[in-house]
């Protein structure tokens, strides 16, 4: 890595910001950019430049509000790293904008090691097509590693006629565009799975997009809307008692703590969603240090306390090195590039 010569580098950058201007293009270009950014970062710093960090407190930017599900988990992983940097790691909070405005902040952020970004993938991923940023996330972001892997589900209101996912299939199928289902905001990864999910069976229902996953899902739970494309946090529990009823996961393998729970792809083969929560650091970034942030990360993945705090969030611990990283991002871009279009909020 520290053989590349920056200039190629900036070639490549100069040529694709300058190709074509088509949409597929357009995602080739970012998915690019984002790699020889990371290239880039990688062969401008020397192993040496980061021998003394972390010589004071890191912050750490979360794009959501406190108590949700990616804040509890990135107060986990923080508070291990913590320990393990020996440094304090300080949350920030900066929800709006459907997380546009804290991931703009960890853009904008000098490349130093003293910043981290906390967030769901789709944020890099999703958010350049949804809204208009004056940032790109594929090129001021570069990813560490992931943490979590959170499965999406699908749920039902008890009274909904479908006692299994076939049955819901075929009902809708029968009812065209008279069921309604519930999600936690437009560009969501409630509302790409729905769109994913209906477009791959060519169904015809209803997206009645909220303001977050919890007035979705207390809007099922009350039967004001029939079905929920959403996060297994939201759902199980209320499976559990009974307001709701879980038809299936969206993982490729069925979840560990939940085996009576089928798949989506056990119907519908083939079929799979996973929303991402990583970590990751502004774009120029040290080497040593992304390499030192992951090698601690799969360690504090690897610890059975850790893995068990995350069960009651339904997430399922899982890191990835650097260049793993890269590739995961570069793939959920093409994936969220397609739901997007099959939802139709792709920003013009």
């Amino acid at each position: 890595m520290t053989n590349v010569d920056p200039r190629n580098v900036n070639f490549m950058i100069r040529l694709f910001r300058f190709g074509a201007q088509s949409e597929a293009t357009s995602l080739r270009r970012r998915v690019v950019l984002f790699g020889c950014a990371a290239l880039a970062a990688a062969a401008a710093v020397s192993p040496a430049a980061a021998g003394d960090w972390p010589e004071r407190p890191i912050r750490v930017i979360v794009p959501y509000g406190a108590g949700g599900t990616s804040d509890t988990l990135a107060r986990l992983t923080a508070d291990r790293l913590s320990k393990m940097l020996k440094q304090p790691m300080v949350i920030e909070n900066r929800a709006g904008a459907g997380g546009a405005i804290g991931t703009e902040v960890a853009a904008r952020a000098d490349a130093d090691g003293y910043t981290l970004f906390f967030a769901s993938v789709s944020q890099i991923t999703v958010s350049p097509l949804t809204h208009k940023l004056k940032f790109d996330p594929m090129k001021d972001l570069t990813p560490i590693s992931l943490v979590g892997e959170n499965p999406m589900g699908i749920a039902v209101h008890p009274s909904f006629p479908a006692k299994t996912l076939k049955e819901m299939i075929d009902y809708v199928r029968a009812n065209p565009g008279k069921v309604n289902y519930a999600n936690a905001g437009i560009g969501t990864n409630s509302h790409l799975v729905g769109a994913a999910f209906t477009k791959k069976l060519g169904l015809k229902m209803v997206a009645v997009p909220y303001k977050s996953a919890n007035p979705a899902t207390t809007a099922v739970i009350a039967g004001e809307v029939p079905v929920y494309f959403g996060n297994t946090t939201d759902t199980i529990k209320h499976a559990k008692n009974g307001t709701l009823r879980q038809l299936a996961v969206t993982t490729e393998k069925r979840l560990p703590q939940y085996p009576d729970i089928p798949t989506v792809a056990e119907t519908v083969p083939g079929f799979s969603w996973v929303s991402f929560n990583a970590v990751f650091a502004p774009t120029g970034t040290p080497q040593p240090i992304i390499d030192r942030v992951a090698k601690d990360i799969a360690a504090i993945c690897k610890d059975p306390d850790f893995v068990k705090r995350l069960e009651p969030l339904g997430v399922v611990a899982h890191s990835t090195t650097p260049a793993e990283s890269i590739a995961l991002v570069k793939e959920d871009a093409v994936r969220s590039a397609e739901a997007v279009d099959a939802a139709g909020v792709r920003v013009k």
